[in-house]
């Protein structure tokens, strides 16, 4: 059967679906799906390891069923992919082009999935700020989720660690926790705190958290300032605040921390149990309630004192992270505190050398055991219809560790005996998940194991920006602050193009970029011109071009008319390269193609070819289906359709 009929017969089955419910009431069925995901899981990898022995489990599910290549979205990034998953759309539809997107008025960019809006009213007294209505957190994501189909005919739907639907959907009948998109306590995607009283930490560049400087003022006492969200209730929105009392034991090699009236002792290369901080907003009426986790990384000659992201309190959620509300809550009853937060693995301490290799793979290790609690747990109370489970660890520590089995890497010949297997171990962690999903198989229960993309090397960074000065579409007016973010050296009146995020490029498009200076009419003839001369691109340093194909978005959409938000073309890298750190933020350093030397070494925000994902089955696939279309897939199975 090929791709075309699977789907004509995935479609036939969500009208049986509608004709059942029209004919007498919610269909009955036995029938169950078990979807799931780890993120970026590379089909050449695990057909590599399960080749090697490291997944037998895998093995096993591939030979009952298949292993196929899954086509990702474009551009490959997590958010585009798993929407289209969710809604069985691209992006003109469901909306999201890119991590980020820009404001065209202004160019600032913002994070495409949600969006904190304010209380359109408000009651002041004194310096208290009462919201009268309005206010709370937007999901951006358009479109109709395929799981609604199934609500609206009484099968049971259970979504664990969904990405990009925060704030977690609430339709009647259905279980959600939020996965990825959902931020920190302080609506971030992540900001660590690092206490130290070393000075020669202070300078270090921590794009992804904080250095605190503290001091022990001669009773072994560091008493360290823990910041939460801003205080909207209050006027100017101050940010709240607590402190966690820190008493070093030198002799030990250990402090003891205490936190609101808790103790607890933590060693030198430990972590903490899970911290529960209270940030009173209004003392006696509302306080927002956040979790941490510390890290003392050394106490001896200098304190070296990590604290998470401040996670939201699963079991008093600040923010909609479940629907119905008591599901996180049940979770945390049954397992303990958890993650919320949408990326747990805290890759910018690593990048940014507050961690080091151990330091990160011991917190990454803390991640996937706690999400493995939280599956067997899921499968334990799994009866009926349809589980969807999400891994991020597979996707982050592949960022972080690609290093380690790509010769070519800068970092390559750096990395110690103990982390050169540590790529097959992760997809054997992943094969311990999948041997337990194999265990609850019968012949009413599908499992589909599936990625949103898979992985490639990320070695050489291109400068997007860079490459559009070079070459004369962009203008540089002030050379001086060309490594400055957000265009800070640019002269708009003769910049025709530039790049932000991960892929994305803009015409400086008259009437719709504020100094715009690109016609209509001459905005396609642009883009052809761009997109010939950024595929002629060669890297001088070995003779490969670093974009595989550049992609207007107009001819991915003809004839729709896409959000003035979009971006009007997709750069599709080549493997081993990817847009420069500087290209998303909008920098202009001097030189376009440079070694990447961030231990984030691996990379799917490259042309979709090059990176599919995976889908092993219980059931044999056929060739060329896309995560887009697995929505219908598992809305056939359920059905019954065969």
């Amino acid at each position: 059967m090929n791709r075309r009929e699977f789907l004509k017969r995935a479609a036939a089955a969500s009208a049986l679906l509608a004709l059942s419910a029209g004919c007498g009431g919610a269909l009955r069925t036995r029938r169950k799906v078990l979807a799931l995901a780890f993120d970026g899981l590379d089909p050449g990898l695990v057909r590599r390891y399960a080749a090697l022995g490291l997944m037998p489990n895998a093995k096993r599910l591939m030979q009952m069923g298949s292993l196929r290549n899954l086509a990702t979205s474009n551009p490959p990034q997590s958010p585009v992919a798993w929407s289209g998953f969710i809604t069985g759309c691209g992006p003109d539809v469901h909306g999201i082009f890119d991590f980020v997107h820009r404001d065209p008025a202004n160019r600032v960019p913002y994070l495409s999935t949600s969006m904190v809006t304010p209380p359109t009213r408000t009651l002041d007294v004194g310096n208290l700020r009462l919201p009268l209505s309005g206010g709370g957190v937007e999901l951006l994501r358009k479109g109709e989720p395929f799981w609604r189909n199934l609500l609206d005919r009484g099968i049971p739907v259970t979504m664990i660690k969904l990405p990009i639907d925060f704030p977690a959907p609430q339709d009647r009948g259905g279980r959600f926790l939020s996965g990825m998109g959902t931020p920190d306590i302080k609506g971030s995607q992540g900001s660590f705190t690092f206490y130290t009283d070393d000075p020669r930490s202070l300078s270090d560049d921590t794009s992804g958290g904080i250095i605190v400087p503290v001091r022990d003022h001669g009773d072994n006492c560091y008493r360290c300032r823990v910041t939460g969200p801003q205080n909207s209730l209050i006027e100017g929105s101050p940010v709240m605040e607590t402190t966690a009392e820190v008493w070093a034991d030198r002799t030990a090699g250990a402090v003891r921390i205490d936190v609101h009236g808790r103790s607890f002792v933590v060693g030198t290369g430990q972590w903490s149990p899970w911290v529960r901080f209270a940030f009173p907003a209004i003392a006696g009426i509302s306080t927002v309630h956040a979790i941490g986790r510390f890290y003392l990384k050394e106490l001896s000659p200098k304190l070296r004192l990590y604290l998470s992201p401040l996670n939201i309190d699963p079991e008093n959620p600040a923010l909609p992270i479940s629907g119905p509300d008591w599901f996180a809550r049940s979770i945390a009853e049954a397992i303990g505190p958890y993650y919320t937060k949408g990326f747990p693995e805290d890759t910018k301490a690593l990048s940014r050398g507050i961690f080091n290799d151990d330091d990160y793979y011991s917190q990454a290790t803390t991640v996937f055991d706690e999400r493995i609690r939280m599956f067997t747990h899921a499968l334990g109370n799994w009866k009926d219809g349809l589980l969807f489970f999400y891994f991020s660890s597979t996707d982050l520590n592949q960022h972080m560790f690609y290093r380690t089995i790509d010769p070519e890497n800068p970092l390559h010949s750096s990395v110690t005996p103990r982390f050169r297997n540590i790529m097959g171990e992760l997809y054997a962690k992943a094969d311990r998940a999948i041997g337990q999903a194999l265990e609850l198989l019968d012949d009413n229960t599908h499992l589909m194991v599936f990625s949103d993309h898979g992985f490639a090397p990320f070695n050489r960074g291109f400068g997007l920006n860079s490459w559009l000065a070079a070459e004369g579409y962009a203008h540089i007016a002030r050379p001086e602050d060309r490594n400055k973010d957000m265009f800070a050296c640019v002269d708009w009146s003769r910049t025709s193009a530039y790049g932000l995020g991960l892929n994305s490029l803009y015409v400086n498009q008259a009437g719709r970029e504020p100094d715009g200076i690109i016609t209509p009419d001459e905005k396609y003839p642009l883009l052809e011109r761009l997109s010939r001369d950024l595929e002629s691109v060669i890297d001088p340093l070995n003779g490969r071009r670093p974009v595989e194909k550049a992609y207007i978005v107009q001819d991915m959409f003809p004839g729709k008319e896409l959000p003035p938000f979009a971006p009007d073309m997709i750069v599709g890298y080549a493997r081993g390269y990817r847009c420069s750190w500087e290209t998303a933020l909008g920098a202009f350093p001097e030189q376009v193609i440079t070694d990447n030397t961030d231990p984030w070494s691996g990379d799917h925000c490259v042309a979709p070819m090059i990176c599919p994902g995976s889908l092993i089955t219980s059931s044999p696939m056929p060739e060329g289906l896309a995560l887009q279309d697995m929505g219908a897939v598992i809305t056939r199975a359920l059905a019954g359709d065969s």
